[in-house]
């Protein structure tokens, strides 16, 4: 496991406000992405099963989390959910990536709460406007959950993109 909990009782890290959790249970894909939000600045914090995901999620506050479909134990749909059960998770943007059907997972991925979904195998562009669509969804209008019409027209695009 690539992520380990903290202790009970034990003080929670202090994370930083660009920090990113990214939970993928291939290791050459998790890493992949991890590597390229690390070059652009973001503290990365990765977890490789759900489990993992949840207990790093308590310790705080994340700029957005990256979810991959393919998870084993629990659907990445419910790892969603119970993250934004949280009250400090409630507005944080969830980006899905998945090399699975790109249609049907795009519409579900927008159901479930997510914010965005990148088709597999993404450039590392697609996955920085993602990430920078989360960011800014967060600024000054977080009052506002994102237009999920808009988002997923914007996702159908860049997986429709992506098949050409």
């Amino acid at each position: 496991m690539s992520a380990s909990a903290a202790p009970k009782g034990a003080p929670a890290k202090q994370l930083s406000e660009r920090a990113i959790l990214v939970v993928d249970r291939d290791d050459v894909s998790r890493t992949a992405t991890a590597s390229i939000l690390r070059r652009l600045g973001f503290e990365v914090i990765e977890a490789d099963s759900p489990r993992a995901a949840l207990s790093q999620a308590r310790l705080g506050t994340y700029a957005c989390a990256i979810l991959d479909l393919n998870l084993a134990d629990m659907s990445a749909f419910e790892v969603c959910r119970r993250l934004l059960a949280r009250s400090h998770w409630s507005w944080t943007p969830v980006i899905f990536t998945s090399s699975r059907q790109p249609r049907l997972d795009l519409r579900v991925s927008m159901q479930s709460g997510g914010f965005a979904y990148l088709p597999k195998p993404f450039r590392a562009e697609h996955l920085m406007a993602a990430v920078g669509d989360a960011l800014a969804s967060r600024g000054s209008m977080r009052q506002v959950k994102p237009n999920r019409e808009v988002v997923l027209a914007r996702a159908e695009a860049a997986a429709a993109a992506s098949s050409v």
